[in-house]
């Protein structure tokens, strides 16, 4: 796990002094231990790396690192879980004189044995990596098939930049900064911009589960699919199979994913919300360790928030050593100017608060931990999946005046007095049994039954501006997908979670974690996403998936057989912060100031201000999204807007 950057510059430009000193030291908190630079300048080639030693913490493991013969060289940022069986196929193949036992070794083998697109094929693990072949003076890239790495590319005067990060990127001199004009209303729907977008014309990322070849004088990165989301639910769904069997061959492959995901040199730990993803995860490593996990979790003062005693309880049931946060508003304010800074890229989903604690916490005890990320995408795990599952045929059916005019009752219904009455009565409710802003999932819903088709009924779950933004926040690839997937027959509830796992899942949850964690030099590691796992799963129909209303059937049976039901069945909340209370009251000052500073920028969008800002002093159900989105990216305008990125404090 690491921080890498880079660049190739045409014939003759050779590589600027200090530029990729630059690139890496801007990243350095992904790679506190260490720092490695390779250069040629004939080739005008120069790669960066950060390294947080996790596997061979000895120099054998220090990167760029060359293979055997000296024709490639490689920076890599993640972890090649199977690493050890690639190792042992290769020296099956007579592959010997190893200098150390590093995943990166066994990768730079891998491709010198097997070709680079052949070696990605065969690697399990998130990766996001850089490799020169000196021999046919190529630049070869690559980012892992789910995109829990990230990989920025910059169009530069002289050829490509790279980076982990995009402050790498914006590193290079006179980076032509000139702005992504549709990259703003994306992100005030979404709450971050999807990828591969970037703030910045010149600014791309490589997507999930491609590679690029890259040649001296070139200034653009064709994506290179090696691997497709799509195509292997497809094919999975054609192979179908008994559903027992499929259960069966994903408890197997499960366990030895997160086998192989506890192989470190380091401490290890697990973030656990006691959710059905990571106490599921948590369960697992427990199983396969000899001493009690360590396991993190973040408590909210605001009752409905506050899952730290479900996650207490699983804990204490599993043996885990646990330790539990508690997140403040107060801590909120601190944190505020830290965030342009830990996430370069306008970003604003506000669990990344949260987020940024729990790794803060973690990181004072272990150096890597596993998370259940990815769960909802890949099981069924949204309510807008179970919504789908329960009545998306039926509404489809429903022609279009009739769903519209219940739409408009039930958002009206979100925004009236009912809703908070019926809010105020479930007060009377455990904590496990209520369910949580139900006036804002009523606007929501309205907004789903007023949509005059199944794709604007999933845009419609996934913005978060009430809509005020004209913009449609539905890319030309989402549509694509999306065709297809209908063409295919897939049900809208499976449409939905694979859009959620191409569009949505590397774009905020990914990003989320990989920005906050690294800020503190933490790796976190996802078995949820492995893609052996995710073929299996759309082997399931989906009845097997989503059943009688209950979402991710298959890890809830799995989790039934280490954890008691009776303490993880409740109401799905997710992993939020109670962020409409604080606009609305310790952070309203900050709130105001960003407002009138985003208003006087952009004024075209005055009106989308002004009308968010009235719905809150309103207190409407659902605008803090929206609210939040033009708050942070104001912040993002005021560290970085105007000028190169500066290492963090």
């Amino acid at each position: 796990m690491c921080g890498i950057a880079g660049f190739l510059n045409a014939p003759g430009r050779g590589v600027p002094a200090g530029v990729i000193d630059a690139m890496t030291d801007i990243i350095a908190h992904r790679g506190p231990d260490a720092r490695g630079v390779f250069e040629d300048a004939a080739a005008g080639v120069a790669l960066g790396h950060r390294r947080l030693a996790i596997v061979d913490l000895t120099p054998n493991g220090a990167q760029p690192m060359r293979s055997a013969s000296g024709r490639f060289t490689i920076v890599l940022n993640g972890e090649i879980y199977n690493f050890r069986d690639i190792r042992r196929d290769l020296e099956a193949e007579g592959v010997s004189g190893w200098r150390g036992h590093s995943d990166t070794e066994a990768l730079l083998a891998a491709i010198e044995t097997w070709g680079f697109e052949a070696a990605l094929g065969r690697c399990d693990g998130m990766f996001a990596l850089a490799v020169w072949d000196a021999e046919r003076r190529e630049l070869l890239l690559a980012r892992d098939r789910m995109g829990e790495k990230p990989l920025f590319l910059a169009r530069t005067a002289h050829g490509i930049a790279f980076a982990s990060q995009l402050s790498g990127v914006l590193q290079y001199p006179a980076l032509d900064r000139r702005r992504d004009e549709g990259a703003l209303d994306l992100f005030l729907a979404l709450s971050y911009i999807p990828e591969p977008r970037t703030p910045f014309a010149n600014v791309w990322k490589l997507p999930p589960g491609c590679w690029a070849c890259i040649r001296p004088g070139e200034r653009d990165a064709a994506p290179r699919p090696y691997w497709s989301a799509i195509d292997t639910a497809i094919a999975a769904r054609a192979e179908g199979g008994p559903p027992a069997d499929t259960v069966a061959a994903i408890t197997a492959r499960l366990k030895t994913v997160v086998a192989n995901q506890m192989l470190a040199d380091v401490p290890l730990g697990a973030f656990l919300s006691g959710g059905l993803d990571s106490s599921l995860v948590v369960a697992l490593m427990q199983e396969a360790s000899s001493r009690p996990v360590k396991t993190f979790t973040i408590g909210f003062e605001l009752a409905d928030y506050d899952e730290s005693p479900f996650a207490r309880a699983v804990a204490d049931h599993l043996g885990t050593e646990h330790t539990a946060i508690m997140f403040r508003p107060e801590q909120a304010r601190d944190m505020l100017t830290a965030m342009p800074d830990i996430y370069d890229e306008p970003f604003a989903d506000s669990s990344q608060l949260p987020t940024y604690l729990v790794s803060m916490a973690a990181r004072k005890s272990v150096t890597v931990a596993l998370t259940g990320d990815g769960g909802d995408e890949v099981f069924g795990g949204y309510n807008r999946h179970r919504v789908a599952a329960q009545i998306g045929g039926l509404l489809a059916a429903t022609p279009a005046p009739l769903r519209r005019g219940a739409g408009h009752v039930m958002a009206g219904l979100g925004r009236s007095p009912l809703a908070g009455l019926v809010e105020t009565a479930q007060g009377r409710l455990g904590a496990g049994r209520r369910i949580r802003q139900i006036s804002e999932k009523m606007v929501k819903f309205g907004g789903f039954l007023s949509s005059p088709d199944t794709l604007a009924m999933y845009e419609s779950l996934i913005r978060r501006d009430d809509g005020l933004v004209a913009a449609s926040a539905i890319t030309g690839e989402a549509r694509g997908h999306y065709e297809r997937l209908k063409a295919e027959g897939f049900h809208l509830a499976e449409i939905m979670m694979l859009l959620d796992t191409v569009g949505y899942m590397p774009g905020d949850p990914f990003t989320k974690v990989d920005r906050a964690s690294m800020a503190v030099a933490l790796e976190t590691r996802a078995p949820l996403v492995d893609h052996k796992l995710f073929a299996l799963a759309w082997r399931l129909p989906l009845g097997a998936r989503i059943r009688n209303g209950a979402t991710k059937a298959v890890v809830r049976d799995l989790l039934a057989h280490y954890v008691p039901a009776a303490l993880f069945e409740r109401p799905k909340t997710g992993f939020g912060v109670p962020i409409a209370s604080w606009l609305r009251g310790p952070l309203r000052p900050w709130v105001e100031e960003r407002l009138a500073a985003f208003r006087a920028g952009f004024p075209h969008l005055a009106p989308v201000v002004d009308a968010a800002a009235a719905k809150l002093a309103a207190g409407d159900p659902a605008i803090h999204h929206l609210i939040w989105n033009l708050c942070v990216w104001q912040c993002w305008e005021d560290r970085h807007g105007g000028a190169a990125p500066r290492a963090a404090a």
